[in-house]
């Protein structure tokens, strides 16, 4: 049997090809497969919704018999040749997935079809969340004035109320933050003038699926391992090549640190540097270079290891144009692939990062 992909090819027009098993009907045979989306009767048993029926009259009966075939000399050579194939093509496919199948053809023929504003799948994206058949998680940290950050580069948060509600009938505040506070983006600016800013980022890059590789074993031992290239080949052994423009996130446990600044941070005493997983250079190089990546992202405070004192990931991955995602939260809930990320960015312009909403759909 030929691919779906290839069915749904031919379906909508984008090549002649069709299979040895799925051979197109000649031009002009309006008696090739269709799929019923209705119950139909052949004079011997109504045939379900989604079935294939291949004829709307009794095998053997005149009307079927005394119809000259498509190759019968003579025969006019007649307009919907295309519709033909097509149906052939639906019924071959919904034969081969079942009723299921048939729906999915049905579905992607009147999408296609469907005038702008009507009906289209993401649609029903809201009614699948309600009814918990997609379920959401929030991978990102609640910002407040205790979240860590680096205090040499960083600001802590400030929240002042301004405005009382039994005073003027409302409630209002003004925050004072860095762009790089709590769960936060990197934008390829941040590391070089003249690279895309916040509100310059495609929105496009800010959904994407998503790949979880776990190291969190590894770095409660460790704490200064990373993500390595022989780590997101044991991913792909697992679950296939990473998706063309995937985001790639590190799970590393350290999440669960994030409640206290000096774990998290995990400062040496002695050195003074910081202490924690990220994505080695060779990781990010390959996954930009090799694996088309929109971006990347830790639970950890950077995207480096945090006691390099040479920040290559950031260089790599930001000077390419992608961006980074950092102190994410609850990468452990989420599967390792299947999910998809969508973040939610303000547009901050001229901006070199900013506070986020990032979340999985899943």
């Amino acid at each position: 049997m030929c691919s779906p992909a290839m069915v749904m090819a031919a379906i909508r027009g984008e090549g002649q090809h069709v299979c040895s098993h799925h051979p197109a009907p000649a031009t002009g045979d309006t008696t090739a497969a269709s799929t019923a989306t209705d119950t139909v009767t052949t004079g011997e048993r109504p045939v379900q919704r989604g079935r294939v029926v291949r004829s709307a009259t009794r095998p053997g009966s005149p009307r079927a018999s005394s119809r000259p075939g498509p190759e019968a000399p003579g025969e006019p050579v007649r307009s919907g040749g295309a519709t033909s194939r097509r149906g052939a093509l639906r019924a071959a496919l919904a034969g081969g997935l079942g009723v299921a199948g048939a729906g999915l053809v049905a579905g992607e023929a009147s999408a296609a079809a469907a005038p702008t504003g009507r009906y289209n799948p993401i649609h029903r994206l809201p009614a699948m969340i309600a009814r918990g058949r997609v379920r959401m998680k929030d991978l990102t940290h609640e910002l407040h004035e205790d979240f860590p950050v680096f205090a040499a580069f960083v600001r802590a948060p400030e929240q002042v109320q301004v405005m009382f509600e039994d005073e003027v009938g409302f409630n209002t505040a003004e925050w004072t933050f860095n762009e790089h506070s709590g769960t936060h983006i990197d934008v390829p600016a941040h590391w070089q003038d003249g690279m895309p800013t916040v509100d310059e980022i495609r929105l496009e890059d800010l959904v994407a699926p998503l790949a979880v590789i776990r190291i969190a074993d590894r770095a409660a031992e460790d704490n200064v391992t990373g993500v390595t290239v022989r780590d997101i080949r044991r991913w792909e052994r697992r679950h296939g090549r990473l998706p063309e423009r995937a985001f790639v996130a590190m799970d590393s446990g350290w999440a669960a640190r994030v409640g206290s600044a000096e774990d998290f941070l995990n400062i040496d005493p002695v050195t003074g540097a910081a202490r924690f997983p990220g994505f080695t250079p060779e990781a990010a190089d390959f996954l930009v270079g090799e694996r088309g990546v929109v971006g990347l992202g830790v639970d950890t405070p950077s995207l480096d290891i945090g006691a390099d004192p040479d920040p290559q990931t950031h260089h790599i991955l930001l000077t390419s144009g992608h961006y980074g995602l950092e102190n994410m939260a609850a990468l452990d809930q989420v599967p390792d692939s299947g999910a998809t990320l969508m973040v939610g960015v303000p547009r901050l312009k001229g901006g070199f990062g900013a506070p986020v909403r990032a979340m999985a759909l899943v």
